[in-house]
């Protein structure tokens, strides 16, 4: 009868401390997380597009291969994401991060998630340095007209360059007053796809598969009244070839309803096995007007052009939109898209009617 009431004694003396050192632990942590903020966000964007591809051959009724265009309606995806962002407060400085999921839903890519954007870094009064994958700087100015982006842009970076959300990028962002200085440095990677530079019906592919390491700067400047101006810079250096590109945009609000943009671009891709060099210039004018308090109209005219191995293509393209504000968080659009090419490709037209919608 000794033995379970001796038992039971050890039990409860050894319990005491036990809890005691569990719980002192436990309250030491609860405190230190309170600081933690996380930001989970959501925004689904969706369009129904029409694609009018006129193709420029001989046209024949019976054979489905020379048909004189190409017309169809396509449910897409038209950037929808999803993500986490975080932020903690240490030292007088702030850590914080950002993991952001996209989809492959418009291609044949597996699996249907993939990461966009997936980075941490630190804010000090130096500044901000942030690691991981990220939007290049340049890519950053590409959104000069603030449009939904139906169909392919002559202006846009392409991801083809292997530059719009590079892995295994380093960021640095400092605010001084009226400017905001950004750099920064790609390491090594393996490339998604062949770099190419293209115009039209010309292009210059180069075979490089990998790059050994990228750098780029930016500056935008607001000290203007109602105008803001950004520039950019990346160089990319590969194996056996070298991209460099240079982008600037402005942005003027001239009144409360009306704000007017230009975009300018140069793309440079030489291929040093092939001892050739291909070129293109971008050029962008875009205004958008306030109709209303929940209505908007917008337009844009782009314009682009190749040079040395790429001679002779070129580009233009019209853009005109229509969108709508149903609530805080939600808007639909009607935007159209239509880009004439070289003599030897063929123009095509985008239409859409979408619904953007942010949780």
């Amino acid at each position: 009868m000794k033995q379970p009431l001796t038992l039971l004694s050890i039990a409860l003396l050894t319990s005491i401390p036990v809890a005691y050192s569990i719980e002192q632990p436990l309250k030491a942590f609860k405190k230190s997380i309170v600081p933690l903020k996380i930001t989970p966000y959501a925004s689904l964007r969706v369009s129904g597009v029409y694609q009018d591809k006129q193709e420029k051959v001989p046209y024949s009724p019976l054979d489905p291969a020379k048909q004189g265009d190409d017309k169809r309606w396509e449910l897409k995806d038209n950037a929808s994401k999803a993500g986490i962002k975080f932020s903690y407060p240490l030292a007088g400085h702030k850590l914080y991060g950002r993991f952001e999921l996209g989809t492959n839903a418009n291609s044949d890519y597996s699996p249907f998630f993939k990461i966009r954007q997936a980075y941490m870094g630190i804010k000090t009064q130096w500044g901000s340095l942030q690691y991981g994958q990220q939007n290049a700087i340049v890519k950053n100015y590409d959104d000069f007209d603030r449009s939904h982006r139906v169909g392919a842009s002559v202006h846009l970076t392409k991801d083809e360059l292997n530059t719009k959300r590079p892995e295994q990028t380093l960021q640095y962002h400092y605010n001084a007053d009226d400017f905001r200085l950004s750099a920064q440095y790609n390491f090594a990677r393996q490339l998604d796809s062949l770099p190419q530079l293209r115009v039209g019906s010309q292009r210059l592919r180069v075979s490089d598969t990998e790059l050994d390491y990228g750098v780029g700067y930016g500056v935008t400047y607001r000290g203007l009244k109602h105008i803001e101006l950004e520039a950019g810079y990346q160089n990319n250096q590969y194996p056996n070839a070298k991209y460099y590109t240079n982008v600037a945009s402005a942005k003027w609000k001239v009144s409360r309803d009306l704000q007017l943009s230009a975009y300018g671009a140069q793309h440079v891709l030489e291929d040093h096995l092939k001892g050739e060099s291909a070129e293109s210039r971008h050029y962008a004018l875009g205004a958008r007007y306030q109709l209303f308090d929940n209505h908007r109209v917008y337009g844009s005219l782009e314009y682009a052009k190749g040079y040395q191995a790429i001679e002779g293509g070129k580009q233009r393209a019209v853009v005109l939109g229509n969108d709508y504000k149903l609530g805080q968080n939600k808007h639909v659009y009607v935007e159209m898209r239509k880009r004439y090419f070289d003599a030897d490709k063929a123009d095509d037209l985008s239409a859409a009617v979408g619904i953007n919608m942010s949780f």
